[in-house]
């Protein structure tokens, strides 16, 4: 089977859509090496993160080799359509216009959060990801969603038949699924069991809340308190203002990032993830915080009770108050074990990389049957 990806994500993103585009199609290749794999990207950035797929014997990169903002869209299908892939997939929620009709498409949707929340892109942004992700629901033959909280906004919002959308979620990198704790702190010295945000910062995912409650905490109970991520400027100036209001600056660490195979270690360090998203069409520092048998504190809205199944303590994002009785109530040490040991258990079960892979193959080739 030939098998064509939309990899623009893959090669040039380095939060969410990109790891999952990442992990998913080594995992496809590490399972079923019989198969072509052919990545599609306007560009392809080489670093840690990409150097699995330069390797040519398991990989084909396919590049324009200019730079056109319009080869994605319209380009593309040109040496898609030259290649004659089996399946071509879009990882995040497009494919492009031209594709003969003899390919059987398939798309990733990982959320609609541009619907539900079109203040935070803008009117003009929201206008585009709306008619090119109406159009790829569209087109593509079929339509996977990565939990089941985005196939109902599916159904909701666009109208999709749900019989042209499956549920298959995604897991996360295998660095987190080593059973070896890791030793190194990359912390500063005095900085160890500390409560963990792992994400954008931005406004949906609900760090100001976080802060809110982080700074409503009885002394005896606020560990330090580390957020790795980047995002929108004018959003981390309000979150480091509350932290300035609370008079926590020592207590809260703000760090852009770290690569898979550090950010296990600073899993491995915490005492628990803070993760009180509004809105998230998964949220993989869940299950990442959760492999590393550490328990969660997340939201009761969208996707996030589906990815942390027993191993959280559900809240209300919009409620500080409800987030500080959780950092209290975690740190109760039945508590703590129950989740953490309920967590662990359930992501092995529910995210294993095997059977997911397993699950895409199945998909793959029921689209190319129905067509034969």
């Amino acid at each position: 089977m030939i098998i064509a990806f939309d990899a623009k994500r893959l090669f040039n993103n380095f939060t969410g859509l990109g790891n999952y585009s990442r992990t998913l199609v080594r995992d496809l290749q590490h399972f079923y090496p019989e198969h072509e794999y052919h990545l599609f990207t306007p560009k392809a950035i080489q670093n840690s993160e990409t150097a699995y797929f330069f390797d040519k014997e398991k990989f084909t990169i396919h590049t324009p080799g200019f730079n056109n903002p319009l080869w994605r869209i319209l380009g593309m299908s040109g040496p898609i359509n030259a290649l004659k892939p089996d399946i071509f997939h879009g990882l995040s929620h497009e494919i492009p216009f031209g594709l003969d009709p003899k390919i059987k498409t398939v798309v990733s949707f990982h959320d609609l959060i541009y619907e539900k929340y079109p203040h935070q892109f803008g009117p003009i942004n929201s206008r585009i990801y709306s008619w090119k992700y109406k159009s790829s629901v569209r087109r593509a033959d079929h339509i996977v969603a990565i939990s089941q909280s985005t196939k109902d906004d599916l159904i909701e919002f666009y109208q999709t038949p749900a019989e042209k959308i499956s549920v298959i979620y995604q897991t996360c990198h295998d660095t987190y699924k080593s059973q070896d704790p890791s030793t190194e702190n990359l912390l500063p010295e005095n900085v160890s069991d500390y409560f963990l945000y792992v994400g954008s910062i931005i406004e949906r995912k609900g760090l100001l809340q976080t802060m809110i409650a982080y700074g409503m905490l009885p002394k005896e109970y606020r560990k330090p308190f580390v957020v790795i991520g980047q995002g929108d400027r004018k959003y981390l100036d309000q979150v480091k203002g509350m932290v300035q209001f609370y008079g926590l600056q020592n207590d809260v660490y703000f760090i852009d990032r770290f690569p898979n195979d550090q950010l296990v270690s600073v899993y491995d360090h915490a005492y628990a993830l803070v993760f009180a998203s509004i809105y998230e069409g998964f949220g993989i520092p869940v299950i990442e915080s959760l492999y590393r048998q550490k328990p969660v504190i997340t939201s009761t809205l969208s996707s996030l009770p589906e990815a942390a199944g027993p191993g959280a303590i559900l809240v209300n994002p919009f409620e500080p108050k409800d987030i500080a009785k959780a950092m209290i109530d975690i740190q109760d040490p039945a508590i703590y074990t129950a989740c953490a040991d309920a967590g662990y258990k359930y992501v092995l079960n529910k995210f294993d990389s095997e059977e997911i892979a397993s699950q895409w193959m199945d998909g793959y080739l029921t689209l190319i049957e129905s067509s034969l």
